[in-house]
């Protein structure tokens, strides 16, 4: 039988298939963070399901962080601490 997968937040992650139990014939063994409920057949862009415990709901992809600049980050660190960037400016 196929199940859907979503994480601790509840977001989709995909399809596995639940494993029928040897012992009890018609019972399924489902794996952690699965619902036998199927997603969405439409999902628009930027929304993702979500399994609230009884049925999804789409929210808002997550989107992940941009990275940050590094060349800003280290102007930001020297201007912070002056004597570092003194430090760096003294002939070798």
């Amino acid at each position: 039988m196929i199940v859907y997968q979503y994480s601790t937040a509840g977001l989709y992650q995909g399809e596995t298939e639940a494993d029928e139990s040897p012992l009890e014939p018609g019972v399924w063994l489902m794996p952690a963070r699965t619902t036998p409920v199927a997603t969405p057949t439409e999902i628009p862009d930027g929304r993702w399901p979500r399994w609230n415990g009884v049925a999804w709901e789409l929210v808002n992809k997550p989107q992940a962080p941009a990275a940050p600049d590094p060349v800003a980050k280290l102007a930001a660190f020297l201007n912070e601490n002056p004597d570092v960037a003194a430090l760096l400016q003294q002939p070798a």
